[in-house]
């Protein structure tokens, strides 16, 4: 089973698990148990997500898409919230794992409206 389309994959198991799940699982094929508790990559989602998600497509093979994209943009909208809040450039490289350099170019960009993650 191929479940492209992460609007419905929100609807099921709502958006935190789903970023949650991207994160941990982008970009694979995840076997889901037909009943939780999951392990491995799945083991990040919480209790109601899992059994949701299993109820779903418990004994399905599951591929989860990378969203890289809105991933991207949704951290360099906090990357301009935090410095637009007093953070300086170097604790904000640091909390993203980033380089000072990078989080300049970051600011620099124009800001563009984030799209919808899923």
């Amino acid at each position: 089973m191929a479940l492209a389309d992460t609007t419905l994959l929100t609807e099921l198991i709502g958006h935190e698990a789903v970023v949650l799940l991207v994160r941990a699982a982008g970009g694979l094929s995840v076997y889901v148990p037909k009943s939780p508790p999951f392990s491995g990559p799945l083991s990040v989602l919480p209790p109601e997500a899992q059994k949701r998600l299993a109820s779903y497509a418990g004994g399905d093979l599951l591929y989860i898409p990378k969203c890289d994209g809105a991933l991207r943009a949704a951290r360099d909208a906090e990357i301009r919230a935090a410095y637009d809040a007093g953070a300086r450039v170097s604790e904000i490289a640091r909390r993203w794992g980033l380089s000072e350099r990078w989080v300049y170019e970051i600011l620099g960009r124009p800001e563009v409206r984030q799209p919808e993650l899923f």
